[in-house]
């Protein structure tokens, strides 16, 4: 019994040349994580040599709107978790600020909510290039945030690239 085999068409055209990505303002979510370090660090690399803006964004959980569902008698007073939170990002996003190249253009945001939602909600808020975040962080609760790379992947417009830290 012989097969009948296809007759080779013509070659398919060969691939376009790829480009460079150039950027003019980049967003990076950083939380204190490696992986959050390891996109800064791409995104320091990126605006060097584009002359990019960079925008450094912390994303503090709602603590006071959320403890009603966790609070309970004796617990700490939601507000002074709160402020603990938001003390926290603004120290994270300094730290971050204190250790870059001088020459690079950096502004900060602290954003209140879910971090995935809120890196995209902030990505639409300007006008950017593409997202730059972790793969895993650790939130300040304790949470780990993996699920927030594969929200900001499956619901931001512009292009995200997801640094992964090799373990220590």
């Amino acid at each position: 019994m012989a097969l009948d085999t296809p007759e080779p068409g013509p070659d398919p055209a060969p691939p376009a040349p790829l480009g460079e990505l150039r950027f003019h303002r980049l967003l990076v979510a950083i939380d204190g994580s490696g992986s959050a370090e390891l996109a800064l660090s791409a995104a320091v690399t990126a605006a060097r040599r584009d002359h990019a803006t960079l925008t450094l964004l912390s994303v503090v959980p709602n603590v006071t709107a959320e403890s009603g569902r966790w609070i309970t008698g004796g617990a700490p007073d939601p507000r002074t978790l709160q402020e603990d939170a938001d003390a926290y990002a603004q120290k994270t996003l300094r730290d971050a600020i204190g250790r870059l190249p001088e020459d690079l253009s950096v502004t900060s945001v602290v954003r209140h909510g879910k971090p995935g939602p809120e890196i995209v909600a902030q990505s639409m808020a300007d006008t950017y290039d593409a997202i730059l975040l972790g793969a895993r962080g650790l939130g300040r609760v304790g949470l780990l945030t993996g699920s927030v790379s594969s929200y900001v992947l499956h619901h931001a417009t512009i292009p995200v690239f997801v640094a992964h830290a090799p373990p220590e």
